[in-house]
Formats: C-alpha cells, structure tokens, sequence
C-alpha cells in the first residue's frame, strides 16, 4: 500500500484503523498433545504448540464437579489424535458470537475426522451448549449450563 500523496492526518488514520483491525483468523491441523479440561486442549500445529478453546461448548473447569469425567472423555476422544480446528471467524457455529481469541487460547470448532468435537462432548452429557456464543447449535436435553 503506498501513501504517496496522502495527506499526514488522512495516512494517520488509516495506519490507526489497519492496526486495530483483528487479524485474520486461522485453519490448525494438528496432533493433540494435552487436554486441560472438557473444552481446553494443547495441539502441535505446523506453526507449533496451539492452546484451543473450543467454541460454544461449555464444561467444568478444575476443582468443579464432572471435572474429571470431562476431561478424561475429551482425552479418550482426541488425545494423540490429529483434529482440524477453524478459529472463530473462519466459518464456525460461533462466527459473530464469540472472538477468536480467549485469554492465550485460540477458539476454535474442532473436528475429529468428521466429528464435531463440542457435540460429540455435549452428546456425552459431560459438556453443555452455550447458546451465547453457539446459537443453540450444540441444544442437549440432558446437560443444562449455570450460564445458559
């Protein structure tokens, strides 16, 4: 992009508004390393390690109850496993719900082969949608949410 001929307020500005643009989101292929808990997991990406929220799925965290079962049916499920995760923006069930990025985690739909993994876990009953960033997507009649 050249500025040749652009007076100094008018490129100012349009420097200021690319930099506050967000960047463009990403496809990962990868091989899951580590899983935190029923929505957090690591991957070895070809762009190296990538921190993963998985998008419109909600489930315990560390210290609440289901905890464990969460975690160990999102390990027994992609653990070792390579899974193909679109971040928000890249044509999810979360697209203009939610933000790309969480904290240092990208958020992402993520796919097993052809398994959505969030309703693979909502279907488990050990994660529940979050309609707020899903749009009802992942709706289970068995797990309810406290954030729904």
């Amino acid at each position: 992009m050249s500025f040749r001929g652009c007076p100094m307020k008018l490129c100012a500005a349009v420097v200021a508004l690319m930099l506050t643009l967000p960047a463009k989101a990403a496809d990962y292929l990868g091989k899951v390393t580590a899983v935190a808990d029923g929505d957090t997991f690591t991957m070895e990406s070809e762009t190296g390690k990538v921190r993963v929220r998985i998008c419109g799925i909600d489930a315990p965290e560390r210290g609440q109850p289901g905890y464990g079962q969460a975690a160990g049916v999102l390990a027994n499920m992609i653990e070792g496993k390579v899974v193909h995760c679109l971040q928000v923006g890249e044509g999810t069930v979360c697209d203009g719900r939610s933000k790309p990025n969480s904290r240092d985690r990208v958020v992402a739909q993520c796919f097993l082969d052809k398994l959505d993994v969030a309703a693979e876990m909502t279907k488990s009953g050990t994660a529940c949608d979050w309609p707020k960033f899903s749009g009802g997507h992942y709706k289970t009649s068995e797990a309810t949410c406290s954030r729904n």
